[in-house]
């Protein structure tokens, strides 16, 4: 425990010391390296799991659909940028199969390596359309400020869960994925969730969306809570099935890079996609 708490301390001076000197530009470049690694600790559990990923190519090009997500045209600063990016991707791998591989090699290429560019950095590119969309209306600090909320609810659903669950946690809530989980450990997240979201608002309150009320973000921050959950038990169903407890050892306490990010896959693009077509408005 000890050990999370300080990796979790010495990660958030990390990403508070990149916004102030590197601005922008600095998280984003933090968020592609972050998503990189964690993309290739996904092909390394899929190897153990028994796929043959294509995982060197897979993660560059991985790498440079989240970057270009930001640094693209200022014309597409939407989902068409996502959903271009995706025909792409499979353009490529489908060349790629029909001039160097066998019909066999579709179970390694559009299971595990298009899959992990599904589920890792596309999903991030979310965030930063948001973001840069932000940017060209001259609100970047808004935005940013707003994707700040949305990371900091989902990181503090998992320490909520984690303490509740430790010390009262009896009911297990999914033991095929992730044993230590429970329904006293999933109360204790949407309480730390909503008092966060709260308490972030709170310290914004110069400068938060009107139309951001207390009844949307205590509304909001269940379903980040909930995403967050949910992404962290996927990530433990590929763990299970490669048969390790933690995706890598780089973070002492923590585990992997996609121990550390799993919450915020499913939380932080959806979170942002309610936020923009619900919220906002």
């Amino acid at each position: 425990m000890k050990a999370r708490i300080l990796s979790t301390v010495v990660l958030c001076l990390l990403l508070i010391g990149t916004l102030l000197n590197g601005g922008i530009s600095g998280g984003v470049l933090l968020l592609v390296i972050c998503s990189a690694l964690a993309q290739l600790e996904f092909y390394q559990l899929s190897e153990k799991i028994g796929w043959k990923p294509h995982k060197k190519s897979a993660t560059l090009l991985g790498t440079m659909v989240l970057w270009g997500s930001f640094f693209s045209r200022e014309g597409m600063v939407d989902l068409n940028y996502v959903l271009s990016a995706l025909a792409l991707i499979f353009l490529t791998f489908a060349l790629s199969l029909l001039l160097t591989g066998k019909p066999e090699d579709l179970k390694n290429i559009f299971i595990p390596t298009v899959f992990g560019i599904l589920y890792i950095p596309t999903m991030f590119c979310i965030p930063l359309l948001f973001i840069k969309k932000f940017l060209l209306l001259g609100e970047s600090i808004l935005a940013l400020r707003l994707v700040l909320w949305i990371i900091t609810v989902a990181k503090f659903s998992d320490i909520g869960g984690l303490l509740i669950g430790r010390r009262w946690g009896k009911h297990r809530l999914a033991p095929l994925f992730s044993p230590a989980k429970t329904y006293e450990g999933l109360v204790g997240s949407l309480l730390f969730s909503v008092a966060v979201g709260y308490i972030f608002a709170l310290c914004c309150s110069d400068a938060w969306p009107s139309s951001f009320s207390k009844v949307k973000i205590a509304f909001l921050s269940v379903l980040i809570a909930l995403l967050a959950l949910i992404s962290d038990l996927i990530e433990s169903g590929f763990k299970r099935l490669a048969k390790v407890k933690d995706s890598g050892h780089s973070i002492p306490g923590i585990g992997g890079v996609l121990d550390l990010m799993d919450s915020l896959i499913l939380s932080l693009p959806i979170g942002v996609i309610v936020l923009k077509e619900f919220i906002l408005v």
